[in-house]
């Protein structure tokens, strides 16, 4: 009886080709694939940002009983000058000051919080104290845990300062982007935001009409 030939395998050519075809193949899909990440992560960002904006607009508009954003909760409170979300600290340009700030968080003297602690968790606001959840006070939380950074792994960062200030510059939640650099000045005030960084305005620097 004759025994069957045995399948035959692929030659080092054949080989070659195949893995040739596939290189071709996942070169021209690359750029594709990059793309969509980057504008998932963009889309993503834009949404992050809206969605704290609506937080804070939410906590500025609904209470009147409290004072938000100071390192006790108390009225008399040292206004918290910015608030971030965890995440690596960003590179500040030159020009946009203040933001440098975010290194700090949340040493004494407080002057930067946790976006979670002041939104969600009402425990340590950067210093002492709790806001009052007595006779309609603090009503959180009020955006979903954990504050995740942004897509590229940096905090997101509001200038909450000029809620309580008398001086008029915009409210505003920042990502700075994909180039991890903010460009946008901590003391903007309807002027355009600088380079790719993402934001949502809370309060317009009139001091009366939050967005």
């Amino acid at each position: 009886m004759r025994t069957p030939p045995s399948p035959r395998g692929f030659s080092l050519v054949e080989a070659t080709l195949v893995l040739a075809v596939i290189a071709v193949l996942t070169g021209a899909a690359a750029p594709s694939v990059s793309r969509t990440l980057a504008q998932g992560r963009l889309a993503r960002a834009h949404t992050d940002v809206q969605a704290i904006r609506t937080a804070i607009h939410n906590v500025v508009t609904e209470h009147t009983l409290f004072v938000p954003f100071t390192s006790t909760g108390a009225v008399d409170g040292d206004a918290i000058e910015m608030l971030v979300s965890d995440g690596d600290i960003p590179f500040t340009a030159i020009g946009a000051t203040n933001w440098d700030d975010t290194v700090a968080c949340c040493a004494a003297p407080v002057d930067v919080a946790f976006l979670e602690a002041h939104l969600v968790t009402n425990t340590g606001l950067g210093g002492a104290g709790s806001y009052s959840v007595a006779a309609g006070g603090w009503r959180g939380a009020y955006i979903s845990a954990p504050m995740d950074p942004d897509p590229w792994g940096n905090r997101y960062a509001v200038n909450t300062e000029y809620l309580k200030s008398t001086t008029t510059n915009d409210v505003f939640v920042l990502s700075a982007g994909p180039d991890e650099e903010i460009d946008t000045p901590f003391t903007f005030n309807g002027a355009r935001r600088g380079d790719d960084d993402i934001i949502a305005i809370v309060r317009r620097d009139d001091g009366l009409e939050v967005q």
